[in-house]
Formats: structure tokens, C-alpha cells, sequence
């Protein structure tokens, strides 16, 4: 075994790459080097770790289910090192390849001097291998202290006086002070204490804080969850507790701290958005998207959910501009309805999103009717623009007076599409047919929905362009299983996740639906109703649902990392820069696209 070659291999993989040189060098010479032929059965059934060098290798369950393809990077034997406890799965290598075998007491000892490498390896186990699955109810809203509190204290000393403990809490801008004896927490004193123990009872500034001050204070692990923090506020009636960490105090949490930790939730937003009396206090509240954002990701809320938080928030934004809007310029002069298009119309926005939206009028826009909502529209979209969520580069706003129709306008620009449909028109227009009402009248609305509906499902020369439309582009994967990167307008290459991958399973679902006169929009929904009429098979209808959840989960983690890195909010994602594991999961998505994709050819392009 060339020892060289096995610390070039691991420093390359996540999570070895973490190790410094010199521990690389002493962990490769606990590593055996086995070869492995096409069709051989692996031994797994040993204590120790299986890591791919070279070569596919098939995971089957003890009922000779295909589990997974492991191939270079991935691991197998994790599950009985962390847990003791013995899988009876069968592994057959299917390409000749090469295996790293690592001794459980180095896998061990690894672990505990790396902390990330046990990081990395507890949360592998915890998901099912090569198989996206939504993250427990249980762990959601579920904030820990830490999350809210910085190891940051503030402290004064028993013998000092009231009036240093006031002037310190002024200092600072708190409303408690730590008592602390030779680093050793001893009571707590807050501004309360000052007002009760202090002035109302007439003693001097000079006073003591240890005559004063609450001994023996509550207090709360750094790594606890918030909901004790509050159990514990209620039930002794306390404002204030002493944060602590491994013994030691390292910080004080305030109610206010939890009142403000609330303002990250999506209703208290919500809420406050609807209560804004302008433009500018909406910008105020959409900035504070970005930390529900992280929020969102730290209570492990699954991308599906947080698109539709973001995505309602979106929509409380619009509905109070129009609000505003007619504030300014009186009551609408007939009855209306403000269209969202695309990712909105979906419920499934992410960080990045433009506006896509329209306006349907009860009357022809001609005159006063046509003035009063080009006025209404640059409001609205101007305002958006100013909360960060920008403008359409293709001009898909109601800002536009082509997207300002009345209802038979709407109806025959739809009737056009559908009667005589082009591929050229197609690829720009099949975003309409995504379409949802933000505000206004929900019955105009209603009316223009079925009109289009009834049209699609009896249009099989429209849903064949429609499809071919949906298969001008193609998952990034090659002939050989292995990744074609794209590079963007600023030479980084990567995986579009959302052209390659999330809009290319949105664009074939939306075929099925139109042909099925389904009048949800959502993609998850869709693909459920789609299986519950038995228009497409219940199994093909779950792959690729878990397809759109997988993909989905990684934009939104590469959202939220670009978030927390200051950098622009893109989709474009290194596959390097995830696990192996979360590879393999691309790699089964982007080939469930490509099989959707073929049924979809098969289905309505076969005969044209």
C-alpha cells in the first residue's frame, strides 16, 4: 500500500480533510487497502469502517432491496460503530474498485479528537442512506439558548455600591447585572431590584449590592432549549436568569431577550407588516427576513415549509402595499384581482426571487379605469422592489400594461396559447400558467382559473409543446453518473439547482396537471392530486417528490450559507462542497428527472 496515495485520497474527503497532516499520516497506517471484483460479496459484518476509493458498490437490505450505490467517498460500517449493533445488508461491488477498511479503535479515536469528524458521522446515520427524508415535527421551533444568548456577561462585585451597579447597567445598556465573588456566581441584581430595594425604601447609593441583590439565582444551561428558559421564568415568576456553562456563568437571559427571539416568527412578522403605516416601515420588516431565514434553518424547519413562509411573507408585503396604495389614490374604480406568477404562485419562493405578478380587471383598461392601476401597479412593485424583493428582469409585472388585462383580454391571450401554441411562445409563457390571487376579487379570479383549465385538458397539440418545452433542458448529470458543472457570469462553476433541477420537475409536473384540469398550483400538492386520480403511478409520484424535496433542501442550505457568509444568494452549488452522501442523493435526484423526463416524452409527445 502506497501510504502517500491513501493521505492524498483522504485529504481530499469530507470529513478527513479536517485532520492536520501528521494525525493524516498516523490514521493511514491504520487503514487496510482491499481490491474488489465485479460481482464479488463484501464482508461487512466486522467492526470497522468500509471507505470507497474506486469503483460502485450495491447496498442491498436484508430483503434484497437496493438500498444504495456507494461509490468514491461514500461509507458503510458508520452505523454499527456508532450504535453496536449489527445490519444483516448485503454489499456486492458491481465496477471493480478499490476499498479503504479503517479499525473501529482509530474510527473511535478519531471521533473524539475531531469533533467535527463525529458531527459528520452522527448526522450521516441519521438520515436514511441515499434517501431524502423530512426532518421530525419535534425538532422545530425548538430555539436553545444559545441560540438567543452570546457568552457575553456583565458583573459587579458584592461589596460594590448600588450607584456603581446602576451606572454599570446604564454603561452597558442592560437590565441586570451579574454578582459575581472571586468568578463565582453569588446573585443577581436587576432594575427592579434598584426601583424596589433601593429608592422606594430610601436607602442611600451607597449601599452594598450584596443587601440588595437576589441570592441563589435561578438560572439555565447554555445548551438548554428556550421553552425551559420560559417554563422556568413562569413558574418562579423571575424576569432574569444567569446563563451557565460547564459551572461556569457566562451571560444573562432576560425576558426581553425571549420576547425579541419571538420577533423572528413568521406570524409576529406577518403581523407586523399588515400594521405598517408605509413603504419605508415595510422595508424595516423585510429586513428582518433574512434572520427569520436563519432562524428558520436553525430550528431545522424543511425547505418546503420555509418556501411557503417566505413566500406568505411575500404575499403580506403585496397585500399591504395595495393597501397603501389605494390609501394614496382612492378606492379602485371596479373590481380587481393582483395575480402572482412562477415561484410565488407556487408557494415555493426562495431568498433570491423576483417579482413575477399581474393585474386582472373587472372592466376594459381604457380611460380612468387604465390610469388609476398603472399608478396602483408602479406603487406596488416599486415597494416590493424597496423590500428586496426585485424586479423582473423579463418584465413580468403588472407594471407592464400587457399584464394589466381584463378578464376576456386574459382569457383570449390564454385561448391563443393554447390554440395555436409555438415553441418559442411556450418556453416564455408556460410561467402563466402557474398563477395564483394575492388580493382582490377571488371570484374573477375563479373565473379565468377554470376558463384556462377546460381549455388545457381537451388541447393535447398545446400540452405536446408544452411538454417539449419542459424538455428543452436536461438534469446535469452524464453518461457515466458523473456531474457536468455550469459556470456563471462570474467564472464560479457549479450545479444550477433550480434551472437544472427544481424548475425542470415544476415544468413536467405543470404538464400533468393542465392535462388533469388540477387547479392546485403547489408542486407537492399537484404531484398528490396527480397520484390520487391515478394520472401518474404512486411510486413514480414519490420519487419525484422526494427528488423536489432533496433539491429544494439543498438550495435552501446553500441559501443559507451564502447568508451567513455575506455572499450574493445564488443557486449554483459545488458539488465538492457537500458529503458524499448528499452527492449520491443529487446524483439519484437528477436521475429520477431523467426517467420523469422520458415518461413525460412517452406520454405526450409519442404520437405528434
Amino acid at each position: 500500500m502506497e501510504v502517500a496515495d491513501v493521505i492524498h485520497f483522504l485529504a481530499q474527503t469530507t470529513p478527513f480533510n479536517q485532520l492536520s497532516e501528521a494525525n493524516l499520516g498516523q490514521f493511514s497506517s491504520h487503514i487496510n487497502v482491499v481490491y474488489c471484483k465485479a460481482r464479488d460479496k463484501v464482508q461487512v459484518n466486522s467492526d470497522r469502517l468500509l471507505i470507497v476509493r474506486t469503483g460502485i458498490f450495491a447496498l442491498y437490505s436484508d430483503q434484497q432491496k437496493l438500498l444504495t450505490k456507494l461509490q468514491a467517498g461514500d461509507f458503510y460500517g458508520y452505523q454499527q460503530l456508532l450504535t453496536r449493533l449489527t445490519d444483516n445488508d448485503t454489499l456486492r461491488c458491481e465496477e471493480d474498485g478499490l476499498v479503504y477498511w479503517l479499525d473501529a479503535e482509530a474510527f473511535h479515536q478519531c471521533r473524539y479528537q475531531y469533533k467535527n469528524v463525529d458531527i459528520f458521522f452522527q448526522r450521516l446515520f441519521s438520515r436514511r442512506l441515499h434517501q431524502y427524508r423530512e426532518q421530525q415535527q419535534g425538532s422545530r421551533f425548538t430555539l436553545k439558548i444559545s441560540d438567543v444568548v452570546q457568552q457575553r456577561k456583565v458583573a459587579i462585585r458584592p461589596e460594590q455600591s448600588v450607584q456603581d451597579a446602576a451606572k454599570l447597567m446604564s454603561d452597558h445598556r442592560v437590565s441586570s447585572l451579574l454578582v459575581e465573588e472571586q468568578d463565582k456566581l453569588v446573585g443577581i441584581i436587576t432594575d427592579r431590584d434598584l426601583r424596589n430595594r433601593v429608592l422606594a425604601l430610601g436607602l442611600p447609593a451607597s449601599t452594598q449590592v450584596n443587601h440588595v441583590m437576589t441570592r441563589q439565582p435561578h438560572s439555565i444551561d447554555f445548551h438548554a432549549y428556550l421553552y425551559e428558559a420560559v417554563q422556568q421564568m413562569s413558574q418562579h415568576n423571575v424576569h432574569h436568569l444567569p446563563v451557565m456553562a460547564q459551572g461556569i456563568c457566562c451571560g444573562m437571559l432576560s425576558a426581553t431577550d425571549i420576547i425579541r427571539s419571538q420577533q423572528d416568527h413568521p406570524v409576529y412578522l406577518i403581523g407586523e407588516i399588515h400594521r405598517q403605516p408605509d413603504v419605508d416601515g415595510l422595508e424595516r420588516c423585510s429586513q428582518q427576513i433574512a434572520t427569520l431565514a436563519i432562524t428558520l434553518n436553525k430550528q431545522q424547519v424543511p425547505a418546503h415549509e420555509a418556501g411557503h413562509i417566505i413566500t406568505t411573507i411575500t404575499d403580506a408585503l403585496t397585500q399591504r402595499l395595495i393597501y397603501l396604495a389605494q390609501q394614496k389614490l382612492g378606492e379602485a374604480p371596479c373590481i380587481f384581482s393582483w395575480l402572482a406568477f412562477g415561484s410565488q404562485a407556487r408557494m415555493d419562493q426562495s431568498l433570491n426571487a423576483d417579482q413575477d405578478n399581474a393585474l386582472l380587471l373587472e372592466k376594459e383598461p381604457t380611460g380612468a379605469v387604465a390610469e388609476y392601476f398603472s399608478e396602483l401597479a408602479e406603487f406596488v412593485c416599486k415597494g416590493l422592489a424597496q423590500c428586496g424583493v426585485t424586479l423582473c428582469p423579463g418584465n413580468i409585472m403588472a407594471t407592464n400594461p400587457e399584464l394589466r388585462l381584463s378578464l376576456k383580454g386574459w382569457s383570449g391571450r390564454f385561448a391563443r396559447w393554447i390554440a395555436t401554441p409555438t415553441p418559442e411562445a411556450l418556453l416564455k409563457a408556460s410561467i402563466f400558467f402557474d398563477l395564483r390571487v394575492i388580493d382582490g376579487s377571488k371570484g374573477l379570479f375563479n373565473a379565468l382559473q377554470q376558463d384556462i383549465l377546460q381549455r388545457t385538458a381537451k388541447a393535447p397539440l398545446f400540452l405536446y409543446h408544452l411538454a417539449q418545452a419542459a424538455l428543452q433542458r436536461t438534469a446535469p448529470l452524464g453518461f457515466f453518473k458523473n456531474f457536468i458543472l455550469e459556470a456563471d457570469g462570474k467564472h464560479k462553476k457549479g450545479l444550477d439547482l433550480k434551472k437544472r433541477g427544481i424548475s425542470l420537475l415544476t415544468d413536467l409536473v405543470r404538464v400533468y396537471a393542465l392535462s388533469a384540469g388540477i387547479t392546485e398550483v403547489n408542486t407537492r400538492r399537484r404531484l398528490q392530486q396527480l397520484a390520487e386520480k391515478g394520472v401518474i403511478d404512486s411510486k413514480d409520484s414519490l420519487n419525484i417528490n422526494d427528488a423536489f424535496d432533496l433539491l429544494a433542501q439543498l438550495r435552501w442550505e446553500k441559501h443559507q450559507h451564502d447568508l451567513q457568509q455575506g455572499h450574493d444568494v445564488t443557486n449554483l452549488l459545488d458539488p465538492m462542497d457537500v458529503s458524499g452522501l448528499a452527492r449520491h442523493q443529487l446524483k439519484d435526484s437528477f436521475a429520477v428527472i431523467n426517467d420523469a423526463q422520458s415518461s413525460l416524452k412517452h406520454r405526450f409527445c409519442r404520437d405528434m
